[in-house]
């Protein structure tokens, strides 16, 4: 429970930089079913366990290079 805090706290404070807004944020804010949905799976995603947790960082930092991504 406590990774899945720590992750959307992450998020959140990443979200909330105001310097360059993310084209995703403009859909989510407009779109608050959409939101749902996506927190609702990440959520379950995390609580899975299915997936070891140094994976599951290997895809964020590859998915985070391919998009240009400074985080």
């Amino acid at each position: 429970m406590k990774d899945v805090i720590d992750r959307l706290t992450t998020v959140i404070r990443v979200m909330s930089r105001k310097q360059r807004p993310m084209e995703t944020l403009r859909l989510l804010r407009r779109r608050p079913a959409l939101l749902l949905a996506v927190n609702l799976f990440e959520m379950a995603h995390l609580a899975s366990g299915r997936m070891p947790i140094r994976l599951k960082a290997l895809a964020q930092i590859k998915t985070s290079a391919l998009i240009g991504c400074p985080f």
